[in-house]
């Protein structure tokens, strides 16, 4: 690498690939979760995450300060990080309370997976967390996954080293 052909404003080839993203979200963890308040702040806190069908379910008791936020400006977004790879993602968020339509059949499945039961159903540690979710006043919110970057740390660096051991070549 010449030190003319180093663009380091340009870091298009730090993206991930499609499958280093399938494998970030796959995995799923913890990601930030972001809303805004009514003064127009964004604000955000980490939570676990399941990502399935292009969509990404988080959980929360439904007293906490982003259910009504999101309520009334469904407008969020999703920021995951781990090993240097990160993705962000914005969406609209829809709030899904017990007593909605499909509620039972969504936390079925999103519950256990959440939980790690759904892998390991012997568990019961697992068993237990997953009772532990299906409470009363837990809302499950569920956000389009609209991918806005994706960036990988790993290859950042090694274009770093590169572009400055190219600087100092000379």
């Amino acid at each position: 690498m010449t030190e003319e052909s180093v663009d380091y404003e340009d870091l298009t080839t730090m993206r991930l690939d499609d499958h280093e993203l399938e494998k970030l979200l796959d995995a799923g963890g913890e990601c930030v979760f972001n809303w805004t308040t009514m003064a127009g702040y964004p604000v955000g806190v980490v939570v676990a995450f399941v990502y399935r069908d292009g969509k990404f379910y988080t959980t929360c008791a439904e007293r906490r300060k982003r259910v009504p936020a999101l309520r009334k400006r469904p407008q969020s977004a999703l920021i995951i990080n781990n090993n240097g790879k990160t993705a962000s993602f914005k969406g609209d968020s829809v709030v899904h309370a017990n007593g909605d339509d499909g509620f039972d059949e969504l936390k079925s499945w999103f519950y256990p997976t959440l939980s790690g039961l759904a892998a390991d159903p012997e568990d019961e540690y697992r068993q237990a967390f997953t009772k532990f979710l299906d409470s009363e006043h837990r809302v499950i919110i569920e956000t389009e996954a609209n991918l806005v970057v994706a960036f990988d740390a790993v290859k950042f660096r090694a274009f770093t080293n590169e572009a400055i051991a190219a600087g100092h070549a000379e």
